[in-house]
């Protein structure tokens, strides 16, 4: 939305000072007819570091791939090997997402396993690596 490199990296300091354990990162979507349906789309290279130093500096959280997976190669599948440790899968508020067969099927590719599938639990629409 507009934030500096500087921005991002008080926000990481910010949640591992506040100690918070789930930390999603969003992508700008530019949609036509919203205020920010002019700004420019994060690279994905821009997506991936930024994941990477939020990883970094929140070891322990639990770095959540939210909007902005269409931004990156494999719908996110980098990411995942990059410093996400789980994925929203769906729909979001106005951009449609990958189905959960779909981020299923990322997973098992990367030789990851999904926490709540190996507990014999349901990984309803976040699927942790």
């Amino acid at each position: 939305m507009g934030e500096t490199w500087e921005d991002r990296l008080d926000m990481a300091i910010s949640l591992a000072e506040l100690g918070i354990e789930s930390i999603p990162i969003n992508a700008l979507m530019p949609i036509p007819g919203t205020p920010f349906e002019g700004r420019e789309e994060l690279s994905g290279d821009d997506i991936l570091r930024t994941i990477a130093f939020f990883r970094f500096i929140n070891p322990e959280a639990n770095i959540r791939l939210a909007a902005g997976r269409k931004l990156l190669p494999e719908n996110g599948a980098t990411a995942l090997l990059c410093g996400a440790s789980a994925s929203i899968t769906g729909n979001m508020l106005t951009t449609s997402g990958s189905t959960i067969v779909e981020d299923m099927a990322m997973i098992k590719r990367l030789g990851l396993t999904n926490d709540a599938a190996a507990e014999g639990g349901n990984c309803g629409t976040t699927c942790a690596s």
